[in-house]
């Protein structure tokens, strides 16, 4: 039985199952700092981040919040601590002070308004709140249970089954009460077949929920709808418009997508061959700042593949990827120096170059330095 792990890359996940690329971007829960009120935080922007104010914020609303806000600090000074403590005694915080399970701040104010349990272990509230319809509460269930579960090391695998449709349950309920996160994981359930028929059409249409809400890890979960056709009709154009919608709130998943788009463009693989469209795509995740988007628009212009040829705007890539620290463009931009392209010839340099790029253990670049003496 797979983790439950918060959101954080990119591609299709749900409490119990974890694509690859998700398993490789996050094995564990996040550590969420634990949130203090001692030093009067601004309430006023934790409330208006929540998605039910984001729509509606007029002069008059706004006027309206700063005195709820002024009025409610108070009472959010000694609720949330109780909140917090609750925490421990379930067991949810760990050891070194981080959270086992990340809440936005406006729902652990939401949730610590109804919590009345400071020191013992009772989640009758919660289960309560739960069965009023309180998403926010079906929500944290769902991941109380994934926790509980992955403490179980000897559970069999009809209580593991049992547990897993329980799960199932709370986020459902929480989805269809518009919780963003919910809708994200419950689509991984749908998407794998999960406690459900596989589904990829309804997988696709909770995705885009949370997409539109401005969640990263779905955003690029819908592009991948898109891009490989599964639940939607397939659109590149579709997908990288999500990507880049990931990307530009700093996803490198979804700038990851984005270069994954010119690669098939370049190979051939599920589109025609066409390197003037790869470049493209390539300029697309380079622009968005992806290392290896750059170091493979430095090489269509040292190739003029797909672009006219330019050896001098080649080393400009080259150099923008090997400064992030990409040792296939630092290697590049090393032979660019060693050889003159581009750039005036100038064996230091390339030295310099080559040697970032073999400090990585980039094969060719200790090669090269091996050639000139240089290596180890």
């Amino acid at each position: 039985m797979t983790s439950m792990n918060e959101p954080t890359s990119t591609t299709a996940s749900s409490p119990t199952h974890q694509s690859q690329a998700e398993a490789r971007a996050t094995s564990s829960m996040p550590n969420i700092n634990q949130p203090s009120l001692d030093h009067s935080p601004d309430i006023f922007t934790i409330i208006c981040c929540n998605e039910s104010f984001q729509l509606a914020l007029d002069h008059s609303t706004i006027s309206t919040l700063l005195r709820v806000c002024k009025r409610v600090r108070p009472l959010l000074s000694s609720k949330v601590p109780r909140f917090h403590s609750w925490w421990r005694n379930v067991g949810l915080w760990r050891p070194n002070g981080s959270l086992r399970f990340a809440l936005t701040p406006s729902e652990q104010i939401a949730l610590s308004l109804h919590c009345e349990y400071e020191g013992i272990a009772d989640r009758s509230w919660l289960d309560n709140q739960a069965d009023l319809g309180n998403a926010t509460a079906l929500f944290f269930l769902a991941w109380i249970h994934q926790i509980d579960l992955d403490s179980q090391q000897s559970v069999n695998k009809h209580k593991q089954e049992a547990i897993c449709q329980q799960i199932f349950l709370y986020l459902e309920n929480a989805a269809k009460g518009g919780h963003s996160r919910a809708q994200y994981d419950l689509a991984g359930f749908y998407l794998n077949g999960i406690e459900v028929d596989k589904d990829h059409t309804k997988a696709a249409e909770l995705y885009r929920g949370p997409a539109d809400r401005g969640i990263p890890q779905a955003q690029v979960a819908l592009g991948r709808c898109y891009e490989i056709g599964k639940g939607v009709e397939q659109s590149y154009d579709t997908a990288i418009e999500w990507y880049s919608k990931a990307a530009d709130q700093g996803s490198e998943d979804g700038r990851l997508h984005i270069f994954w788009i010119g690669v098939c463009h370049w190979r051939g693989g599920g589109v025609s061959m066409d390197h003037k469209k790869a470049f493209e795509w390539y300029s697309k995740s380079a622009n968005q700042d992806n290392s290896y988007g750059q170091w493979i628009v430095g090489g269509c212009y040292y190739l003029g593949e797909g672009v006219t040829k330019d050896y001098t705007k080649a080393v400009e890539w080259f150099l923008k990827s090997a400064e992030q620290g990409n040792r296939y463009g630092q290697n590049n931009l090393g032979y660019s120096y060693h050889n003159g392209y581009g750039v005036p010839e100038n064996i230091d340099t390339a030295i310099f170059w080559y040697r970032k790029s073999a400090d990585q253990g980039l094969a060719i670049a200790i090669n090269r330095l091996k050639q000139l003496g240089k290596w180890p």
